[in-house]
């Protein structure tokens, strides 16, 4: 141990450059395209009867008191980790390094599936917009870019692209962020508008077939019900099991927590961020799946099962069986073609905003670990100029490059293991919330909301709720487990263990005494 230092280095090096409305902005840009972009309306078939309008609200109802405890949790340690910092301190440091290594990798493959699904969202409007206006070559890009090959090479490109920029440090991710938030959110307010004022049924029916050729609504609808789909009455059962999708899209909601230690005014600029930022994305979700569905409605679980059952059905009506998302039925109905293609294109790039927040989070979290000296020193290394853990960034685009692979297995697989290695941390967030009033006060102390009901801290009370939900989540994400995905994740926990440990014996024989380290919040 040098100079008395317990930690890997005497300060963080980080800058703090983000303000209240920078959180807001990662709050909502991180969670904003996953699930409501493609997911609610290209799984359908998948939850018949499901009301997702009532799935998201559901969603925004489990979230929004976890958000404020993470909020709290921020402010009262503004550091680089968030919920790992929080866990390790209260509950010990094995766990939250179990819980840090498994978000970390889920974090990490996130990034790496939106990369590649954005490309086949992009592929989706340019096969559109060349179907429609006969242009076969736009055609011909747009089905290319949709095959498993070009969106593998187009995910890895959007990889290395975020990549660079995460290197160059906080200050330039702030200023892009602050522009690339508005493409897109400006795209799906002209989506949501253009769904609410379609004219009915009819109207869309009619409007698509303007796109795709002559009955071709009708026959899809007709097709499907042949082919073996019914319509269903509202089902509660499907309502709360598409949670699995809801979740997914709320997953990254918490996500600039992992970066407290780069918020100006943390003990403000927190609490404000994310909870506006947290009731507008709930709202924001809930509206446009409403104006989708009551646009389209049981066209929408038609396609969905034709394309994932009878692709072949689709093609021979539309020429091509094109990908459903939120953007794709907003050019069925937009009244230009090449419009049309500018507003999905632009909405498409909700994917891409929400690549950088994963950057941003994921290098964080290594360089919190190499600070307690869980993670080899090297993570901890901070480029002076930048302001950037680089090495910490390096390693968080090798998993992303892994999530880009992994897209070959179901959907269904997918979302199980991200919603198990992403929320895997809620319930020892929870609990470590919950204990934290008793168990550590010095560190209390510092939180801005020190509240009481009945004589027991909010505090506690949220961890308690955030301790139930944490369960739920890993309820959800388990039930398309299979023993190969169960024996994966084994594998994958085991190999994390393995560096801890590695790391353990090397403080050890160091003479650092990890005990010490644990019992203090890491330096600024």
């Amino acid at each position: 141990m040098k100079d008395g230092i317990i930690f890997n280095r005497r300060a963080s090096g980080l800058v703090r450059e983000l303000s209240w409305f920078d959180v807001f902005i990662f709050v909502v840009a991180g969670p904003a395209a996953s699930g409501v972009m493609f997911y609610s309306v290209s799984t359908a078939a998948d939850f018949p009867g499901a009301n997702l309008p009532l799935s998201f609200l559901l969603g925004l109802l489990i979230f929004l008191p976890i958000t404020l405890l993470v909020a709290i949790n921020s402010a009262t340690m503004p550091r680089s980790g968030g919920l790992y910092i929080a866990i390790s301190r209260v509950l010990g440091p094995t766990l939250g390094y179990l819980s840090a290594w498994l978000l970390f990798i889920g974090y990490g493959i996130s990034s790496g599936v939106l990369g590649y699904l954005i490309v086949g969202l992009i592929g989706s409007a340019f096969s559109t917009a060349g179907l429609a206006s006969s242009i076969l070559w736009l055609s011909s890009l747009g089905t290319s870019m949709q095959t498993p090959l070009w969106q593998t090479i187009g995910g890895i490109i959007w990889v290395i692209f975020f990549w660079i920029i995460a290197y160059t440090g906080i200050r330039k991710i702030k200023n892009i962020m602050r522009i690339a938030f508005f493409i897109p959110m400006i795209g799906t307010v002209i989506a949501i508008i253009s769904f609410f004022l379609s004219g009915g049924f009819d109207s869309v029916a009619a409007a698509f077939n303007s796109t795709w050729g002559a009955n071709a609504f009708q026959t899809i609808l007709l097709k499907a019900n042949e082919l073996g789909w019914q319509q269903h009455s509202l089902s509660w059962a499907s309502t709360i099991e598409a949670l699995i999708v809801v979740l997914w899209a709320y997953q990254s909601i918490t996500i600039i927590n992992y970066a407290g230690g780069e918020i100006k005014t943390p003990k403000t600029s927190m609490v404000r961020g994310f909870m506006i930022g947290t009731v507008f994305v709930g709202l924001f979700y809930i509206v446009i799946v409403w104006a989708v569905y009551s646009a389209f409605g049981k066209f929408i679980g038609c396609y969905d099962f034709l394309y994932d059952n009878h692709p072949e059905v689709l093609a021979g009506i539309m020429g091509k069986a094109v990908q459903p998302s939120v953007p794709f039925y907003f050019m069925a109905i937009a009244k230009n073609i090449w419009f049309g293609l500018i507003v999905a294109i632009s909405i498409a790039l909700w994917f891409a905003n929400s690549i950088l927040p994963g950057f941003l989070a994921n290098s964080r979290m290594a360089f919190a670990l190499s600070m307690d000296r869980s993670f080899p020193k090297s993570l901890s290394a901070v480029n002076r100029r930048t302001g950037s853990p680089t090495n910490a960034v390096h390693l968080n685009a090798f998993f992303c490059m892994i999530g880009v692979l992994i897209m070959v297995l179901s959907v269904k697989v997918i979302l199980s293991i991200l919603l198990f290695t992403s929320f895997f941390i809620f319930w020892a967030f929870g609990l470590s919330a919950m204990l934290l009033p008793y168990h550590k006060k010095d560190i209390y102390e510092r939180s801005p909301v020190k509240w009481e009901v009945f004589g027991i801290p909010v505090m506690t009370i949220l961890g308690g709720f955030t301790f139930i939900a944490g369960w739920f989540f890993l309820y959800l994400s388990m039930e398309n487990f299979s023993p190969a995905i169960m024996l994966t994740l084994i594998g994958v926990m085991l190999a994390g263990l393995i560096v801890y440990l590695v790391q353990q014996n090397k403080n050890k024989k160091a003479g650092i005494d990890m005990n010490k380290l644990y019992s203090q919040i890491p330096p600024e």
